[in-house]
């Protein structure tokens, strides 16, 4: 009977103890920690260096979890504002470095931007060496990038026989102005005794004028180091040809022919094969040659560029072992010649082959002379030359005639020369309007 009544008892005791942990259980967890920032050292007594910050800042907190949201936000609130003020506190002290999005070079050089660019550089510690180097590399591609500009506008008519000085002369009062404006920037930006210490950093147009889309595009070191080669090849020409004179003796073409293969050796160690054969287009020996024997034809640039890779290795190779066609025998001249005249017919076509033997003529050789005597432009020599051809047979039938005495056929050859001058007047007059 008594355990009966134990059993009751026992089930209302168990049930009174779930109750009791149930109600902690709610208890404990309505009672959240709170997390709270003291002892603070004043900011006075802080240090220039802001990452000393986390040794003068205690943070209590009552529980070491942090799962209070409201509390963790509170003692990082407080830990910014503390970094903040120690930060205003020490801009007086060095420059604080502006960060930015925009890209930075050459392009803003002698701008506001740059050089805040470059206090930002030093503002972070960027040793003084990396900064000349960068300075030195923005300027030297800012020139780079308008003497590009230059060489392509001032490119000569390298398929023409008339030079064209004024071009010459503008590139070269070009490249002293850049030249001056490269100074100018190293000495603002890194002081004027550097200027001198990177003079021989730009060799512009110094030696030949590197003009056009490719050779006026060549980077720096290729084109200042084309220049040195030019230099020496200019410098080895003048003492040989000083020294046969001296001696009293002939140039020596064949010696000469040498000195130009060497120059050429020379570029080929560093310039691209469309480089080199833009540089011979414009500078070589063959090339004002060639233009020479086509004043007159007037070629377009493909023209003479596809006559020239026809002819140069064959010329070349002659004036190496010969010197020139005038020292061949009248057999050796006369392969030469159908040789390179087979290339020059392969690369023009018929049509325009036939216009350019027209130029072989004797006579057009002669409406040649006349037209430079009159200072006329290349468009009158088709003109005279039809003219010569013209006044050339009426003197031969004048001297033909039978029916005429010494004294009739001498004034009938005046008159025609008369009409001549007059009809060659004309044709200058008229070639001289159209340019």
């Amino acid at each position: 009977m008594r355990e009966k009544n134990l059993l009751p008892l026992l089930l209302w005791l168990n049930v009174a103890l779930a109750g009791c942990f149930v109600g902690y259980i709610l208890i404990s967890s309505s009672r959240q920690p709170r997390v709270t920032a003291t002892s603070f050292k004043p900011l006075a007594s802080l240090s220039g260096d802001a990452s000393n910050l986390s040794g003068a800042i205690t943070v209590s907190t009552t529980n070491s979890a942090l799962t209070n949201l409201e509390g963790g936000l509170e003692a990082t609130n407080t830990l910014a504002e503390a970094t903040n003020a120690a930060a205003s506190t020490n801009q007086s002290v060095a420059a604080q470095p502006v960060f930015t999005s925009k890209k930075m070079g050459w392009e803003q050089l002698d701008t506001p931007s740059y050089d805040e660019y470059l206090a930002s550089l030093k503002a972070v510690g960027c040793p003084d060496e990396k900064v000349r180097y960068i300075i030195l590399a923005d300027i030297n591609e800012l020139i780079a990038k308008r003497r590009v500009k230059e060489a392509v506008a001032h490119d000569i008519q390298w398929w023409r026989s008339e030079p064209e000085q004024t071009l010459t002369l503008a590139l070269q009062q070009k490249g002293r102005t850049l030249d001056e404006e490269r100074n100018r920037l190293i000495t603002k930006y890194l002081g004027a005794p550097t200027v001198e210490d990177e003079r021989g950093e730009a060799m512009l147009w110094s030696n030949v004028q590197l003009t056009g889309p490719v050779l006026g595009n060549l980077p720096t070191e290729v084109h200042n180091t084309v220049q040195e080669i030019c230099g020496r090849s200019l410098e080895r020409s003048q003492a040989s040809f000083w020294a046969r004179i001296n001696d009293g003796q002939p140039l020596n073409q064949v010696e000469m022919a040498k000195m130009r293969e060497q120059t050429r050796a020379d570029l080929r160690k560093v310039l691209k094969a469309d480089a080199l054969e833009e540089f011979l287009l414009r500078y070589s020996h063959n090339a004002h040659q060639l233009r020479l024997n086509l004043r007159g034809f007037e070629p377009t640039p493909e023209e003479f560029r596809k006559i020239f890779r026809a002819t140069d290795l064959i010329d070349h190779q002659l004036q190496l072992e010969y010197g020139g066609s005038e020292a061949l025998s009248q057999e050796q001249r006369e392969r030469y010649e159908r040789q390179r005249d087979a290339a020059i017919r392969e690369a023009l076509g018929q049509s325009r082959y036939q216009d350019y033997m027209m130029t072989k003529d004797p006579l057009y050789r002669q409406a040649q002379m006349t037209a430079l005597q009159y200072g006329a432009p290349p468009r009158a020599i088709l003109p005279i030359y039809q003219l010569t051809k013209d006044t050339e047979g009426r003197r031969q039938k004048i001297l033909n005639d039978a029916t005429l005495n010494a004294q009739q056929k001498s004034q009938a050859l005046n008159a025609v020369q008369q009409d001549q001058i007059r009809a060659v007047q004309k044709i200058v007059s008229e070639a001289a309007t159209q340019r």
